[in-house]
């Protein structure tokens, strides 16, 4: 299994790249906290801590149960302060001179805001969580790395899990073959709760392995990934056991040009939105358009889904470097559904695919 390394910590540059957004995002410091921003702006892989970023230092604050584990992790220049309490971050921060403090406001409780004002009288409390994020939108060389080591893993898993395909396997027990076999090639775990959805079950976008056995004919729509040193990989292939009827071979090659349409299109500062549409227009074309339910795609990397959303409703404009799914369907209640996703790296020219799984439709019948 290769483990990407580098000369320098990663995080060191991120840091700086974070620190430069202070006077734009007109705030005296960052405060984060959730665990994607922890891990790629300071390298801790715990589930616990804080970082206070200044603009000429910046502080990592954590329990005695990680104190160890940070120390190790962190780079070198980056401060490492016990604490025993959110109480007593609050209290150290009143030592400094912030009145404009940006925090990553999705998950940052009233309760916290309400303790630091109490230590800080005269605090201001702003929102930045786009600006703490947006740095993580586009993928440098060592997360690339890491994406595709987590692709490589499940696509492996994958290969080793559809052998055991045959009449009679529940959806659960070929769920847990995956899940096995991730882990076997160091997967840290699944990427999120596989989807395992056979026969009247495959018309269900998010159908989670059930104890159903797969039957002769069945279609099985498979969503899977794998998370590797944090990061994610999420691919769909749709498989039928036995020959088709020719109405499933038909939308599951309308489904295919679709996404491969959105492959072929998709370009840096294009809006996420027009993308969504050029894939949504092929399967409206193909009289579909009813029974494609959800968006085109989303963004993968320390999250399994994160910017950019590429649906309908999204403001977000793609670019070079971004790391994103493609994964039309078409789902018709109480009968069946076909799903095809894969993952692309969006380049100055346009997109690479970087998921290597066959989705071609001869590809996906296993007798």
């Amino acid at each position: 299994m290769n483990t990407v390394k580098s000369e320098h910590h990663p995080a060191d540059r991120r840091l700086n790249r974070l620190r430069q957004l202070l006077p734009e995002s007109r705030v005296d410091a960052f405060l984060l906290h959730t665990l994607p921003a922890l891990r790629y702006y300071s390298g801790f892989t715990g589930d616990s801590a804080f970082l206070l970023v200044e603009k000429d230092r910046a502080t990592f604050f954590t329990d005695g149960r990680y104190t160890t584990q940070a120390a190790g992790e962190l780079p070198p220049d980056l401060t490492l302060v016990r604490i025993d309490s959110f109480i007593q971050l609050a209290a150290n921060l009143a030592d400094r001179n912030i009145t404009l403090l940006g925090v990553e406001e999705q998950s940052f409780s009233l309760w916290r805001s309400r303790e630091l004002k109490k230590k800080i009288p005269g605090l201001e409390i702003v929102f930045c969580q786009q600006q703490i994020s947006t740095p993580r939108l586009c993928k440098d060389e060592e997360e690339l790395a890491l994406i595709k080591e987590a692709i490589a893993i499940a696509e492996g898993a994958y290969r080793q899990a559809i052998a055991r395909l045959k009449p009679g396997i529940t959806e659960q027990d070929l769920a847990l073959e995956l899940e096995y076999q991730m882990k076997r090639r160091g997967a840290e775990k699944t990427a999120f709760d596989l989807i395992v959805a056979s026969g009247r079950r495959s018309a269900l976008p998010h159908g989670i392995a059930s104890a159903k056995p797969i039957a002769p004919g069945d279609m099985i729509t498979i969503d899977f990934g794998a998370r590797y040193q944090g990061y994610h990989s999420d691919q769909t292939c749709t498989v039928f056991l036995g020959e088709p009827e020719p109405d499933r071979k038909k939308v599951y090659q309308d489904v295919f040009l679709a996404q491969q349409a959105g492959i072929k299109a998709a370009r840096p500062g294009m809006d996420a939105k027009a993308l969504d549409r050029i894939v949504r227009e092929v399967i409206e074309q193909a009289g579909h358009g009813d029974y494609f339910s959800h968006g085109t795609g989303h963004g993968v990397g320390l999250e399994i889904h994160e910017a950019p959303s590429i649906s309908s409703r999204s403001t977000d404009r793609l670019a070079a470097g971004m790391v994103f799914t493609i994964e039309p369907g078409c789902y018709f209640p109480h009968q069946w559904g076909i799903r095809l996703e894969d993952m692309v790296y969006l380049g100055e020219k346009g997109s690479r695919v970087l998921t290597t799984l066959d989705k071609r439709l001869e590809a996906a019948i296993i007798e």
